[in-house]
């Protein structure tokens, strides 16, 4: 038998890719936190809420395509290939119209069913290069 913890992974990505905010949220647990490496932590279901919004609202097309999925006992981890058009503010960054295509890679420990806490580690700067707000490395 599959882990649950498989499945309401893959319920939230499917939430995420619908940009269904209260389908995501009801995913969460009441203490959910998300740590991003790169972002402050967003803390509670309400403030995840938002933060999709503002996601979506900067990527009206983004989506997650689900490259991998591991779980074990009470973690589950996913790495993600991430698209979308920047029509948006995101993170300071004016909408630029350029299309981005990043990874990212999210540990979660879930809790009753539910995802109660989160770990992101994203190609930020990748995606701020893409969308023309750092200069790409060089070689």
């Amino acid at each position: 038998m599959e882990p649950v913890s498989k499945d309401v992974l893959r319920r939230w990505v499917e939430a995420w890719n619908a940009h269904d905010v209260d389908a995501a949220r009801a995913l969460l647990a009441p203490e959910f936190v998300r740590h991003d490496a790169n972002l402050p932590d967003v803390v509670g279901p309400q403030a995840a809420g938002e933060f999709i919004a503002a996601a979506v609202a900067a990527f009206p097309d983004l989506h997650f395509d689900l490259e991998q999925l591991v779980a074990e006992d009470d973690e589950v981890a996913d790495r993600l290939t991430a698209r979308g058009t920047h029509r948006g503010e995101f993170v300071g960054v004016p909408a630029s119209g350029r299309t981005v295509t990043f990874q990212t890679m999210e540990t979660f420990r879930v809790s009753g069913g539910r995802l109660a806490e989160q770990w992101v580690v994203s190609d930020l700067l990748g995606m701020m290069q893409q969308l023309g707000a750092l200069p790409p490395t060089a070689a």
